[in-house]
């Protein structure tokens, strides 16, 4: 358990970076998509039929195996990388690479599980369909309680506690000047919070309605391509937003690296070692 929550925090370090600069956005909605595919949360959405958790089992010890033989060493590599990297102040090219990196990372775990979820999904009734509904409506609910309440000053002082939380976690201590910066950053990125729950509904809406066609003879592609690619839902403006947010914050990544001191670094490729260690233990535990 600890291995496997050393990991996850990994990739909460190198993915909170995105669900900041996508404004709780794109990595979220990624989360709730794998919410949906990962078993061990399915129940949070819809009540399966005896028949369909025996299936869905089946495909979940597939998954599993696939995950620990190919994309475990993947991380390793990934995390090898990243902290090679940490040894000097980054640039703002390298941050946005590593984020596209961890991105792919996620990406390729929804691309294994689709095949098999879609087919899956085609056997859900109307019952089903409607409990999945209601369940993302009051999702949807809880999140405009929790952040579409705040006013501008809220949110960006959320978003300020939550990178200095991120970084003195990894770093050790964020300093005065740190701080400063990280204050900085908040007050110039756009803030997409509205927008972001307005996505939510139309991705609930624009999901529904691919599934009440799961019959039809494009639903695997459709549906495919709407998971793969939620984005292009979104209005113009708003992609725009998030694209600057995006290139923000690997700017101020890439410069907040500069002021790094010895010791944070030190406890930076420390905690990073530790991921590595982790991996190296989940992968060897597979090949026995």
């Amino acid at each position: 358990m600890k291995s496997a929550g050393r990991v996850q925090n990994f990739l909460t370090f190198t993915l909170a970076f995105a669900v900041l600069f996508l404004s709780a956005c794109s990595i979220r909605m990624m989360y709730n998509y794998l919410d949906w595919i990962i078993p061990f949360y399915v129940d949070d959405y819809v009540t399966l039929t005896a028949q369909q958790e025996e299936i869905f089992d089946r495909v979940t010890i597939q998954f599993l195996h696939w995950h620990r033989a190919e994309e475990m060493p993947r991380y390793e590599r990934f995390v090898i990388s990243f902290k090679d990297a940490q040894a000097a102040p980054m640039t703002r090219e390298q941050v946005l690479y590593f984020f596209d990196g961890a991105e792919a990372l996620w990406t390729a775990l929804l691309k294994e599980s689709l095949p098999s979820l879609l087919e899956l999904s085609v056997d859900l009734n109307e019952k089903q369909l409607q409990e999945i509904d209601e369940n993302f409506v009051a999702h949807i609910r809880e999140l405009q309680n929790k952040y579409g309440e705040k006013n501008e000053v809220e949110r960006r002082e959320f978003f300020r506690d939550k990178v200095s939380d991120a970084l003195g976690n990894w770093l050790g201590q964020v300093t005065v000047e740190q701080e400063e910066m990280i204050q900085l950053w908040s007050t110039t990125r756009n803030d997409t919070t509205d927008g972001w729950l307005l996505n939510r509904n139309k991705w609930r809406q624009q999901f529904m309605e691919l599934l009440d066609n799961r019959h039809g003879p494009s639903y695997n592609d459709d549906m495919r391509l709407f998971l793969l690619q939620p984005n292009k839902i979104y209005r113009a403006s708003y992609r725009q937003a998030v694209l600057e947010n995006r290139v923000h914050f690997a700017e101020f990544l890439a410069n907040i690296s500069t002021t790094f001191t010895p010791q944070q670094r030190q406890h930076l490729q420390h905690e990073l070692l530790g991921v590595i260690d982790d991996l190296k233990e989940l992968i060897a535990a597979n090949d026995k």
